[in-house]
């Protein structure tokens, strides 16, 4: 008779899934929960209809195909589905909202001064839909033009088809004109973007400003030029996940979808420009970024140093970016902040408020409260999860 209660993990290892388990781990410590995990062996990953004849406790499930869902369902075994390949996974769901995903690699490429963009994603498949819904909700509320390429998910095979699609983005790229801003559905995808437009002739990010989804350190730091990213908080993912698990273990009335806010956009090389056409707005922008981290740079100091005065700056700004200077100012400490809190999580507020442009840890925490629904400290906690 065992007496630990068993979980198994049935989805694949590495990459983000690791951060998950280790939010689950967080999720089993802080309840003093002593859970047994049950994994593959040899292989890299264990599948729902693996478990059939299992007599566990819970399943944490990558659900992906319609025979995974109906499998799940029918297991008569607590299941969360923790990806989203799937609009319904039969069972109850804990998933990165993919929306929002999108909605923030919009506004990171708005924020560069882009006026044209386009979505790279994968035809049929659930998340990669909600990433472009949320992509382009954001563009075209902003009143831009955007398009989309979309691929046929690549699962292997001998006929070389991903070589061909591959040379179809390469040729979709060569048609268009004007600087362009790509978010693309994975790192993956993002990847072979900036291989396509190499091919094409296109300059990275001088004519396409590329950015990616998941923050995969293998990927982003060791392609040419280095790739922008949006993270998710896969950690938090899996302290959710366990939690809803253990509410449908325990027979308590659960929600049937929990999703799990990205982070930020880790900006690498692959988005470091600014698309504008006027080289004052571009030398404000410049500045502006160059002197983030001082609490008393001011859009006096901006039109100053570009030479033009406040109330051009304020005109240019809304005509290429669709907000002023000063809520931009806003977004971007916002924006520096959220990593800081990241990166150190050892550091006190009041530094990191300083250090992100922000007059005080008071000023930062209202900033907080207004646009990310949670004070500095809460975010660090999700964050480190």
């Amino acid at each position: 008779m065992k007496n630990r209660p068993e979980i198994a993990l049935a989805f694949p290892r590495g990459g983000h899934q690791e951060v998950l388990i280790e939010g689950v781990l967080d999720y089993a410590a802080e309840h003093q929960l002593d859970w047994s995990f049950v994994a593959a062996l040899e292989s890299p990953q264990l599948s729902v209809q693996d478990l059939g004849r299992w007599s566990g406790d819970g399943i944490l499930a990558a659900i992906r195909t319609p025979d995974e869902a109906a499998c799940a369902k029918g297991l008569g075994i607590p299941t969360v589905c923790v990806t989203s390949s799937l609009a319904d996974p039969g069972v109850p769901a804990c998933v990165v909202d993919n929306r929002a995903i999108g909605r923030m690699a919009a506004d990171h490429l708005v924020s560069k001064g882009f006026r044209s963009f386009v979505y790279y994603g994968l035809a049929g498949v659930h998340y990669s839909d909600e990433r472009q819904a949320g992509f382009e909700e954001l563009l075209e509320a902003a009143g831009y033009e955007h398009d989309a390429f979309l691929d046929k998910p690549a699962l292997g095979g001998p006929d070389g088809d991903w070589l061909h699609r591959h040379g179809a983005l390469t040729e979709w790229l060569k048609g268009r004109s004007g600087s362009l801003g790509l978010f693309a559905v994975s790192d993956y995808r993002a990847r072979a973007a900036l291989e396509a437009c190499q091919a094409a002739g296109l300059r990275v990010p001088e004519d396409v400003a590329v950015v990616g989804t998941d923050n995969e350190e293998l990927v982003c730091s060791h392609v040419r030029p280095t790739l922008s990213s949006v993270a998710r908080n896969d950690r938090q993912r899996g302290y959710q996940a366990a939690q809803l698990l253990h509410k449908l273990m325990l027979g308590e009335e659960a929600p049937s979808l929990v999703t799990i806010p990205p982070m930020q956009v880790i900006e690498r090389e692959s988005t470091q420009t600014f698309a504008v056409s006027d080289p004052r707005l571009r030398d404000a922008m410049e500045f502006l970024h160059q002197n983030l981290g001082d609490p008393e740079m001011t859009i006096d100091d901006m039109a100053k140093h570009a030479n033009v005065s406040r109330r051009w700056l304020e005109y240019a700004f809304r005509d290429s970016l669709r907000e002023t200077p000063y809520q931009y100012l806003r977004r971007q400490r916002l924006a520096r902040a959220r990593w800081l809190l990241g990166e150190k999580p050892h550091q006190k507020i009041q530094r990191i408020a300083l250090a992100a442009g922000f007059a005080s840890a008071k000023q930062m925490a209202i900033t907080f409260k207004q646009e990310v629904g949670m004070s500095p400290r809460d975010y660090r906690r999700t964050a480190r999860r």
